[in-house]
């Protein structure tokens, strides 16, 4: 990659700058400059920043939309006092396939709108309209999970219970599926899970951080609908502001990709110093 004079006197900076060790941890010299360069990318994309959409005030959920590279984002939108409200009778739960969103309406208003990660192109979660089957603050799965030999040591580490069997004096480890909500009979639920913004990466679960997850396991009861659509659900109130916010997302999601790949790195080096890393959405 041909670099000029006036970027590698820049890089350069950046690097002496990174290698100071002001920070409660140290970065590899591979890593210093990785971050160096990312740095470097990060002060060139604000030079291409897009005018940001007029008319939407913060705090609003329209101006969630068009910021913050919506929907491929990793923050929850919520309205306490909407959601404090909910009922069975007064509230619904959509599950967007396509944003790899949730969304809680209230009163037919948004309470609240988070990432999710579903099913994969070969175990999809399917679109439909369901209802609550059972509710448990603690469970494991009987079908996904590792196999462990007596001593505890794992035999195999993702195991399917249909083709995997465990061998005499082993025992079966069910993956944990934390606020579970049941959706089907054969094994579909809501559960707090890894979420990537925007990836769909379960077997057929609908995914949602554990902040997100608890609040809305408090609040559904059995027999609460759940519809999961393929795309947006025909009730959503703010298509415009969507389409308002399309180039200047576009652009935010770009950054927050890179700054993703940047906090990677330094939390890399937090763990190898032992500094616990947070891992819950931002809430906005």
């Amino acid at each position: 990659m041909k670099i000029t004079f006036a970027k590698a006197t820049l890089l350069s900076a950046v690097v002496a700058l990174l290698s100071c060790n002001t920070l409660p941890y140290t970065l590899t010299p591979e890593e210093t400059e990785r971050a160096a360069a990312l740095e470097q990318k990060l002060d060139e994309l604000k030079t291409r920043q897009p005018e940001e959409p007029q008319g939407y005030e913060k705090g609003t959920y329209e101006y969630f939309v068009t910021h913050h590279g919506y929907p491929v984002c990793m923050l929850m939108y919520r309205n306490d006092e909407l959601m404090a409200q909910a009922t069975n009778d007064n509230s619904e739960l959509y599950i967007c396939l396509s944003q790899q969103r949730g969304r809680l309406y209230v009163n037919g208003t948004i309470a609240a709108d988070w990432p999710v990660s579903t099913g994969t192109a070969s175990r999809a979660t399917s679109p439909g309209t369901y209802r609550i089957l059972e509710k448990k603050k603690k469970h494991a799965s009987s079908r996904y999970g590792s196999i462990r030999s007596s001593s505890g040591r794992v035999v195999v580490g993702n195991a399917d219970a249909r083709r995997h069997s465990v061998p005499r004096g082993g025992r079966w480890v069910g993956s944990p599926m934390p606020n579970w909500m049941r959706l089907t009979n054969y094994g579909m639920g809501m559960h707090t899970g890894h979420v990537i913004e925007g990836q769909r990466l379960s077997h057929g679960c609908i995914r949602m951080p554990d902040n997100v997850a608890s609040p809305i396991f408090d609040i559904v009861k059995v027999g609460y609908k759940v519809v999961v659509c393929e795309g947006l659900e025909a009730c959503y109130p703010c298509k415009d502001a969507l389409e308002a916010g399309g180039a200047y997302n576009v652009w935010a999601r770009e950054k927050n990709k890179l700054d993703k790949e940047l906090k990677s790195i330094h939390n890399a080096a937090k763990e190898r110093a032992g500094i616990e890393i947070p891992t819950e959405i931002k809430v906005y």
